[in-house]
């Protein structure tokens, strides 16, 4: 019996349709709340529609439109309608780590050939040297606050601001170039990088019909309505975090809160009283701590337990009394919060459990960057504990070569799967079937009623708590540049605590000579010290392993990573 029926939703033609037909439906309604210079400000469906009717006719009048823009600065309302603008206008839009080093960036931006760069202060002040040298760049636009010497970084420099008003004055005098502007939606639109360097990243592309479609998607699997409100705390390049908690909530008329601090976020959250919340596990993980650890602070734990089971047992029977018996919890996240979407690694069951029983529905959903990104979510009603959800309507999911036990490579395909990877012609052919069907590489199965079971990950990625991808390739790279290490392979060491990137060594022992083994594990850990000083903290090697022996290879002297454990 089918417990899941998708609501109805017209397809989307455009961004700029998204952008007008909210502006046409809620109005003065807030679409975002965010904090600047310390104020905490409204931003409005009709701002929105302003502002990237003006920004997309100023990127005309600079010769920007049909052009590669490069966007990388912190969560600001602006950053949203940057990314629309810039498509709208028919160009190509590259979303950049801001956690990422200016060598890692500049690569980016002069790897996709950009003319121009939107950037906060913080990013033009770590990028001055490296876009001085970037002929290519013919603008540089700075949104947020910035001071006189700032601007005379470089004569490039324009802000955003500046642009609105330049636009908007445009269109007062009759230029429609923006406002008429189409283009071909199946054309590329977005370059999005997986992780690591140029050397090792691979660029995603998305065209705009992938992202139509894909928030059209979101907005069918789960029940979210205008009446929710958001908490955007996920970096907002991430595909899970773009889609879901920007594009998608604006198109079903929700709004949000922009999250101006990690070190914040808790405090945002009982202030702001949101209704549901889009995280990776390492934000659910540290709130179920929060949660016990008030709770045993108190002495009550076993009264808490006794509590759950009784409130469970009372469920049963049809009566629900978790907002009167949890109050206290739901009261520290704001005391409205109903809904929370998990996505990016796989999430302890029991935390499932937990915010059940406290009157929190904790939904697990699975994508990847190349499906922009849903392949599959737990419907809020229908929910599968260990099931990383059914499979997103109008996708379509299969397990190729199949075991005894269901169990092969999870393929797909459908409007949201990707064009290819970014001058990367082979990368691409190897990423699809001869039919077309993409290859995830992660291994699982899919249930009778299309639930998809992810039991291991074929391809190399080491996938942090955070939901951030890490590339052993990349770091292993590095380490084979230290004379004292020989062989080293990368893996992600599962602990309690969460996962642990940890560098398997078989040093040379020509360099080491006659260290005994606590110099040699010294001399190591300085070495791996030096490489993560030059890295993003989620990329840190923060345990090793030495061998004595090298490692298994196959007959092409390729590590055998499937020994690795």
């Amino acid at each position: 019996m089918r417990k899941f029926v998708p609501r109805e939703f017209e397809p989307l033609s455009s961004l700029k349709e998204l952008v007008y037909n909210g502006a046409e439906k809620f109005g003065d309604k807030p679409l975002y709340y965010y904090i600047e210079n310390k104020e905490k400000k409204t931003y409005t469906y009709i701002d929105h529609k302003n502002t990237v009717n003006a920004f997309g006719t100023a990127l005309f009048d600079l010769g920007l439109n049909g052009k590669t823009v490069s966007l990388c600065c912190d969560q600001h309302p602006y950053w949203i309608s940057s990314f629309i603008s810039v498509i709208a206008a028919g160009g190509v839009i590259v979303p950049l780590d801001k956690e990422l080093l200016a060598d890692q960036l500049a690569g980016f931006i002069d790897f996709t050939e950009s003319e121009a760069v939107i950037l906060s202060v913080r990013e033009l002040k770590m990028l001055s040297e490296k876009l001085k040298e970037n002929g290519r760049i013919k603008h540089i636009i700075i949104i947020g606050p910035i001071d006189d010497s700032d601007k005379e970084l470089d004569s490039r420099i324009v802000t955003y601001e500046e642009l609105i008003a330049a636009g908007a004055s445009l269109i007062q005098q009759g230029d429609r170039r923006f406002l008429d502007a189409k283009r071909d939606v199946k054309s590329l639109a977005c370059i999005l990088f997986t992780s690591g360097t140029t050397g090792t990243s691979k660029g995603v592309m998305l065209n705009e019909y992938n992202i139509l479609f894909s928030i059209v998607q979101c907005a069918k699997m789960v029940t979210n309505d205008a009446s929710d409100v958001f908490v955007s705390v996920l970096p907002i390049h991430h595909t899970f975090s773009l889609i879901t908690n920007h594009l998608a909530m604006s198109f079903i008329g929700a709004n949000a809160f922009m999250n101006d601090s990690l070190k914040h976020t808790f405090k945002n959250i009982t202030e702001v009283k949101p209704t549901c919340l889009i995280l990776v596990p390492l934000f659910l993980e540290t709130m179920d701590k929060k949660i016990w650890e008030g709770i045993r602070k108190q002495g009550k734990e076993k009264q808490v337990r006794n509590l759950m089971k009784m409130s469970n047992a009372m469920r049963k029977t049809g009566i629900d009394m978790r907002t009167i018996l949890f109050a206290k919890i739901l009261n520290s996240f704001g005391g409205n919060l109903k809904n929370i979407i998990v996505g990016g690694a796989p999430l302890d069951p029991e935390i499932l459990r937990d915010f059940d029983a406290f009157g929190i529905t904790v939904v697990e959903g699975y994508g990847i960057t190349e499906c922009c990104p849903l392949i599959s979510v737990n419907p809020f009603k229908w929910r599968k504990f260990g099931s990383a959800g059914l499979v997103a309507i109008g996708l379509e999911a299969r397990i190729a070569d199949p075991t005894d036990t269901g169990e092969g490579e999870i393929q797909v395909r459908g409007g949201n799967v990707f064009m290819g990877y970014y001058k990367n012609e082979e990368a691409t052919k190897e990423a699809f079937t001869s039919d077309g069907w993409f290859k995830t590489g992660d291994i699982g199965y899919i249930d009778k009623d299309n639930f998809v079971y992810i039991t291991g990950r074929k391809k190399n990625v080491i996938i942090a708590s955070n939901g951030k991808n890490v590339y052993p390739e990349e770091l292993e790279e590095y380490l084979s540049k230290c004379d004292i290490i020989k062989e080293a392979a990368v893996i992600g060491r599962k602990t309690d605590s969460g996962t642990v990137i940890t560098a398997l060594i078989y040093p040379d022992k020509d360099v080491c000579g006659s260290m005994d083994e606590k110099e040699l594990y010294e001399k190591i850990f300085s070495e791996i010290n030096l490489l993560n000083k030059g890295l993003p903290t989620f990329k840190h090697i923060t345990a090793i392993e030495i061998r004595d022996s090298e490692f298994e290879k196959t007959t092409t002297r390729k590590i055998k990573r499937f020994l690795l454990k």
